[in-house]
């Protein structure tokens, strides 16, 4: 059985190997800008941001604030919905699709490097170690609920 300071131990070395500054790049602003241009890429066809937060398992206030700062910047496009003018349609603009295909390259091409760097056999292990880690907390936290 683990000590408490093993554990303690293991704790501070896993945050401090985050890869901070990768993560960085996916605040939460930019995690939510990017995952609404994902969403809308993969969909091609206009949404309501009522379905975009069904997605993201966010607020529509959240969401609301995410597509102020995408119209600011030229992301997207609001019409009104043909059946409820009350309600706006979101599609991509094709500014959008084009910081989308950008993302979605600068993403991959860092990634590789990484890859490159690390070997994909010892990332295919921390994932999978990753993975298992993840099931075990998530068996404790819902034995703990009971």
């Amino acid at each position: 059985m683990a000590t408490r300071e093993e554990a303690l131990q293991i704790m501070e070395r896993m945050q401090n190997s985050r890869p901070r500054n990768f993560f960085r790049r996916f605040d939460d602003d930019n995690a939510g800008i990017f995952c609404v241009l994902k969403y809308l890429s993969a969909v091609d066809r206009p949404v309501s941001a009522g379905e975009i937060s069904a997605f993201m398992n966010v607020s529509t206030a959240r969401v609301s604030v995410i597509l102020r700062k995408m119209a600011e910047k030229g992301y997207i496009l609001r019409e009104s919905d043909v059946e409820d003018a009350r309600k706006s349609m979101i599609s991509l603009s094709d500014f959008g699709r084009e910081k989308n295909l950008r993302n979605r390259n600068e993403t991959l091409d860092f990634f590789c490097k990484v890859i490159d760097r690390v070997g994909r056999e010892r990332i295919e292990e921390f994932i999978s170690i990753s993975d298992e880690i993840r099931k075990v907390v998530e068996e404790e936290m819902q034995s703990e609920r009971r």
